[in-house]
């Protein structure tokens, strides 16, 4: 992760576009380091912020009971007592703000430039930054927004209120999502596969996107009371829109062209945890290891799925490592799942932004609670779990997946289900794995689904943070805006969370 801050994110994103040589190099003169074309701005963003939600979570991936520690390795007693530091994980601040102001960046020379045809690529923009501040919203609570991106005005920032913030994303998704749907593409060349990695250029994907990011910000109100004023007219829209959501088949996923060379351009995920180019296995594989709570869920209810996540030790045999302790010793403890059909497959594999089990996932809670109009929440529930065998390397034969949630318990049929929704949300914490591991970070502080996540076993340990703490960078550079934020500590909550 870059050891960065908002302070220097402009001088880091000129320097990005204009000096260094790389795989996302989109400078067309080192002598005019603000010329960078914004569509070749575009797919560096948007592998940055595919890489930003996959890659060096590690955090969320121990909490949520899908990775531990190897038993070769003693455990970090700062890490699994949650007694960590202002630097914990701070990189994660630092490249979502280094992928918002590419985007800026896309969008206001968008605007400028050719604003007659270049609204497509403003609204992607800003659809993109409502998904990357949303996260930083859900992980930090209050952070700069209104001036965050003013570095000359505003070189240290105020921190706007988180509930605000959010408020303010739905009017960024309105926006975009009218500037893409004015896009006629009988009459204007958008953009191409070259710059959009991930729909290449799909402007009724991009409004799916649009939608089902909208539903997942609405479903962060499930818990709170009141819903603010303009709720019931956001529902109104994605309910409205004949865009609909990302469904079968339509999964978010970035891939500017991966491949397996000596210059590294591999999948960020598969060269962290899998292999260099040159076919050496990186160290990170040998240090994360199968929880013992993933390995037991997918051992106790009969799913294939536990060989993509992760790798048997012998034979067909997995075993797992409990968090906050040195566990088991290391050749009896399950890998990260690797090579072809495993999560780790291949150096060209896509990084995925917002799965179609995902989206089928948010449409069938989102029907479960009566908030979606005419959505069957049973069928959307069978059809997330299709696309989550599917992706997993079971899409050849769809009784996979039928036989699973076909079972006869609740925890994974829908149909016998006295508890509908923790079955729901249970069965999206099994399908999304760390693919996108904030996501179901986010639905546990939001639901307590599954209730017996353990996180760290270490009896000094605690609960589950809530939070993150604000990024030492901040305090070195913005001090002022952090103290005024309060005594925040690891368990002062979200806005949203009950």
């Amino acid at each position: 992760m870059k050891k960065i801050n908002l302070i220097i994110v402009l001088f880091v994103f000129i320097i990005g576009v204009s000096c260094k040589k790389s795989f996302f190099d989109v400078n067309t003169s080192p002598n005019q380091p603000l010329t960078a074309s914004y569509q070749l701005v575009l797919p560096a963003a948007l592998n940055s912020i595919a890489t930003n939600v996959s890659n060096g979570l590690e955090f969320s991936k121990y909490w949520m009971g899908f990775w531990a520690v190897s038993g070769g390795y003693a455990p970090n007693i700062t890490e699994v007592t949650y007694k960590f530091s202002n630097s914990y994980y701070q990189g994660v601040w630092a490249e979502f703000y280094y992928a918002i102001k590419n985007l800026d960046y896309i969008e206001k020379s968008a605007e400028a430039i050719r604003p007659d045809k270049d609204v497509f690529y403003a609204g992607i923009a800003k659809a993109l930054k409502v998904y990357c501040y949303h996260n930083l919203v859900d992980l930090y609570g209050n952070v700069p927004y209104s001036q965050a991106l003013q570095i000359e005005k505003y070189p240290t920032p105020k921190y706007d209120d988180a509930a605000a913030i959010y408020a303010d994303l739905f009017v960024q998704l309105d926006s975009a999502r009218t500037l893409i749907s004015s896009f006629d593409d009988t009459k204007l060349v958008g953009p191409t596969a070259n710059s959009d990695i991930m729909f290449q250029g799909k402007q009724s994907l991009w409004l799916k996107f649009i939608n089902t990011l909208e539903l997942r910000l609405l479903l962060r109100y499930s818990e709170v009371g009141t819903k603010p004023s303009f709720y019931a007219k956001e529902l109104a829209i994605v309910n409205n829109d004949a865009n609909g959501f990302l469904g079968v088949g339509q999964s978010a996923m970035a891939n500017p062209g991966f491949s397996n060379d000596a210059d590294a351009h591999e999948n960020p995920f598969y060269f962290d945890y899998g292999y260099s180019a040159a076919g050496n296995l990186a160290s990170n594989y040998g240090y994360y290891r199968a929880n013992s709570y993933a390995i037991n869920f997918y051992e106790n209810y009969n799913d294939d799925r536990i060989f993509f996540f992760y790798a048997p030790y012998k034979g067909s045999s997995f075993a797992g490592n409990d968090f906050g302790v040195q566990g088991l010793p290391n050749k009896v403890i399950s890998g990260i799942g690797l090579g072809e059909g495993s999560i780790i497959g291949s150096a060209t594999q896509s990084s995925p932004v917002l799965t179609s089990f995902e989206s089928l996932f948010i449409q069938a809670e989102a029907a479960q609670r009566g908030l979606l109009t005419g959505g069957d929440y049973k069928a959307l529930f069978k059809s997330a779990l299709d696309e989550s065998f599917v992706y997993c390397g079971y899409g050849s034969d769809p009784t996979y997946a039928s036989d699973y949630y076909g079972q006869k318990d609740e925890t994974v049929n829908i149909d016998i289900s006295t508890d509908p929704l923790t079955t729901i949300m249970t069965q999206k914490w099994a399908s999304m794995n760390v693919i996108n591991p904030l996501e179901v970070y986010a639905d546990y502080r939001r639901t307590k689904i599954p209730a017996d996540v353990p996180g760290s076993i270490n009896p000094s340990a605690g609960d589950i943070p809530v939070r993150l703490l604000y990024p030492q960078t901040e305090i070195n550079t913005n001090p002022n805006s952090v103290k005024a934020q309060g005594n925040v500590t690891l368990y002062t909550k979200i806005f949203w969370q009950p």
